[in-house]
């Protein structure tokens, strides 16, 4: 999204409404009093500051420096700054804190406005030159759109060493409300600096309450030139207006920001602290804004924009994307730290929308490189996902192709992460000292730090980690049997009859030393060991599903995020025939998998019959062979049969083939899962070239398996999704439940065409 500064608009505007009249009477910050009578506005009487013992009427030109700068000492000299009189290309200085107001409860300006009132100036071009020196009390005037102390700063501007403190700046949609040059309906950002900064805010300090109808921010609102060394410690409040009814045929931004230190990032934030809370709540429905991005330094970051060696203290709260340094970010984001935290408060809203918390970024687009997170990250979910999308350091579910994370880490319990990444990983209390040698650029970490296969391994101690690097899958009986062998027995027949295929012997053989010597003999008794495996999960990952509306009726529906995919995978459907009631998975590019050309079908549908495959695994496995001689004849060989157990208890079955074609072939894998809840079948076909060897490594044979393991089968259904009465291939197919793969393999057309869905996640 473009941001424009409607200036010429709001000019337009303001006279129109008449605002020009206001800034004639007012004189740009000529003081306000209580009873807002114009003898009070108007009055010339001298007025001390607390801090300077030098009367000067208001308006008076102040004293300059050797330097020409202005020197401001009193409040008068403060109200000749923001004054008609003065030159907005003039330098000025402060030469002592300034106290505006007495700040005795001035955290509740907004009920009960303090004594003195003071306008902003709407263009500088010079150098405020705070001088170590504070605002103190600034609070402006209700009934004015002017709600920074600059509106915009120009390039070329500076301001310099200037703290501002116990200081309350707020918006509402009534005084502040304009359109834009599109015809969108807009309002003004509350922050306490400047709207928009195109020149250089450099060394300033901001300790206040900012309050936004819609957006906030505790410094600016746009920066588009640099903002150095600045902290800012107090409170922005963002979204807050509940109540307005929308005009009729009004058309509204889509997107609301609020961050610590800035809105919205188009230029350089460089060694920024934020300790504020920043909290981003939904205005009123009657405004279609449907997205919501909060971040400790700013809450977007646009592509030109740059955020480097930042750091958040501050909590962070927001409806829909909520990161420690920025929400949803194009740009770059290097060398920072968040140690706030993070939390997503979901609002029931009659729309679907995505959740992301992240210690670093929500939505990331552009590079997050060298950050870390110590902060708690959490969401509080009333609808949508049953597996969080919470992430330690950002997410980059969208543009996955431009969103990349490098050389950065995130403190073990602080985040609940589900999807491993490429360039993060999680560290323990004990491993975080190790850090500093990553962050100062001794060491990175490379690309071989990460796990880029799957694979099936032994499930030991050095796999059974909390991370969710690796699947666990149950192999074989329940618990170890002792078993005599009987007449006619071989390793073979005894590996099927407790594996489920004969090919797994060896197991027999790892737990029965002896049977390596070849001696079977009637009456011996071995052991048949229960084996604890474990898939290898690779990194780059992210949840997605369904996402159907929770209408306000009460009406229900399925979560989202109950599936898991790489991150360079489509996902959507592919034209033809067979594949009706299956949405499809394929790679983005060949990098992706070891065939451009692989095709994963899945579904997860009701599940009245529950595990029909229970307690009959070896009939159903002699029905499926009926069933592929009957599509294929002599064509389809090398059956490979699993039924894995799964942590809850459900089983995995799987079954894998080879069809020969006449030019090719297809390596087919097949995974179901058959619980009370749902049934969830996938079906991966990869299609060979003639002089391939089956007995290489093919991706479709572990993606599937691994990704039917990883599906939220807690999700509840309430009624079919697809009719299965219009599935494909029923005949000689003992199972009208399930998609027969066999008919599938033989109309599938890897040229058919396939359309992706969109993964929203907002913001973006």
């Amino acid at each position: 999204m473009n941001e424009k500064i409607p200036w010429k608009r709001l000019a337009q505007i303001i006279v129109v409404m008449g605002c020009l009249c206001v800034w004639l009477l007012i004189g740009y910050g000529d003081c306000l009093r209580k009873d807002d009578s114009l003898t009070a506005m108007w009055e010339t009487e001298g007025l001390t500051s607390e801090t300077d013992e030098t009367e000067r009427e208001i308006g008076q030109t102040p004293p300059q420096d050797v330097d020409g700068y202005y020197l401001l000492s009193t409040k008068e000299d403060f109200r000749w700054f923001i004054s008609t009189k003065m030159d907005p290309h003039s330098n000025v200085r402060l030469v002592n804190d300034l106290i505006l107001n007495d700040t005795e409860g001035w955290e509740n300006w907004a009920d009960t406005l303090p004594e003195n009132g003071y306008g902003s100036i709407p263009s500088y071009y010079g150098h405020f030159d705070g001088n170590g020196h504070a605002l103190i009390g600034y609070c402006t005037p209700y009934g004015s759109w002017l709600s920074s102390l600059f509106m915009i700063l120009e390039e070329g501007a500076k301001v310099t060493d200037l703290t501002i403190r116990e200081s309350l700046f707020v918006t509402t949609y009534e005084d502040c409300a304009y359109e834009e040059e599109n015809g969108e309906t807009n309002v003004i950002t509350s922050a306490a600096l400047c709207f928009a900064n195109y020149g250089v805010i450099e060394n300033c300090k901001v300790q206040a309450k900012v309050v936004g109808a819609w957006d906030a921010a505790g410094i600016a609102g746009i920066n588009y030139g640099q903002m150095k060394n600045c902290r800012f410690t107090g409170s922005v409040e963002a979204g807050t207006d509940r109540s307005t009814e929308a005009p009729e045929n009004t058309y509204t931004k889509h997107s609301m920001f609020a961050g610590g230190i800035c809105r919205s990032n188009y230029g350089s934030i460089q060694n920024c602290v934020n300790e504020g809370k920043v909290t981003l709540g939904a205005i009123s429905d009657t405004f279609y804004v449907h997205d919501f991005a909060a971040g400790g330094i700013s809450g977007r970051n646009a592509e030109e924009g740059s955020i480097e060696d930042c750091q958040n203290m501050g909590d962070v709260s927001g409806v829909q994307l909520a990161g420690g340094i920025v929400g949803a970010s194009w740009g770059s984001i290097y060398k920072c730290q968040n140690s706030g935290k993070v939390h997503i408060e979901q609002i029931v809203r009659d729309h679907a929308e995505t959740l992301v918390s992240a210690g670093i970024c929500a939505s990331n687009g552009g590079t997050v490189d060298t950050c870390v997170n110590s902060g708690a990250v959490t969401i509080s979910q009333k609808r949508l996902s049953f597996v969080t999308p919470i992430y330690g350091v950002a997410c980059n579910t969208v543009n996955p192709g431009k969103g990349t994370i490098e050389n950065s880490f995130y403190l073990a319990g602080t985040a609940e992460q589900i999807y491993p990444q490429r360039g993060v990983r999680e560290l323990s209390s004990e491993e975080m000292p190790w850090y500093a040698a990553y962050f100062s650029g001794v060491k990175r970490l490379e690309h071989e730090d990460f796990m880029d296969f799957l694979g099936v391994i032994p499930y030991d101690p050095e796999t059974q980690d909390d991370n969710g690097n690796y699947v666990h899958l149950g192999f074989g009986p329940a618990e170890d049997v002792e078993y005599e062998v009987a007449v006619g027995d071989n390793l073979w027949k005894i590996a099927r009859q407790f594996f489920g295929d004969g090919r797994y012997y060896q197991n027999l053989e790892w737990a029965n030393p002896k049977l390596e010597e070849g001696v079977l003999l009637p009456g011996m008794k071995i052991t048949v060991p229960h084996r604890d495996l474990a898939v290898v999960r690779r990194y780059d990952e992210e949840g997605f599903g369904w996402a159907f509306c929770g209408l306000s009726s009460g009406e229900m529906f399925p979560t989202r995020y109950v599936l898991s995919k790489p991150i360079d995978w489509y996902y959507g459907s592919m034209d033809f025939a067979a594949a009706a009631g299956l949405n499809t998975l394929w790679p983005k590019t060949p990098d992706a998998a070891e065939s451009e050309d692989i095709r994963i079908f899945y579904r997860m549908d009701v599940n009245p019959d529950g595990d029909f495959f229970a307690d009959r695994w070896p009939q159903v496995q002699e029905s499926i062979k009926k069933s592929a001689a009957a599509y294929w004849g002599n064509s389809v060989d090398t059956f490979n049969f699993d039924c894995f157990t799964l942590d809850n208890g459900e089983n995995l079955y799987c079954y894998s083939f080879v069809v020969y074609k006449k030019e090719e072939k297809l390596v087919c894998q097949t995974a179901y899962r058959l619980s009370e809840n749902m049934l969830v079948e996938y079906i991966g076909i990869q299609p060979l070239k003639p002089h391939w060897h089956i007995g290489e490594s093919h991706d479709v044979m572990l993606r599937v398996p691994y990704m039917a393991a990883f599906v939220d089968t807690r999700a509840e259904l309430e009624e079919a999704q697809f009719d299965s009465e219009t599935f494909y291939g029923r005949e000689n197919w003992e199972f009208p439940q399930l998609h027969n793969p066999f008919a599938i393999a033989l109309a599938f057309d890897k040229e058919a065409n396939c359309s992706p869905y969109m993964l929203f996640t907002g913001a973006q």
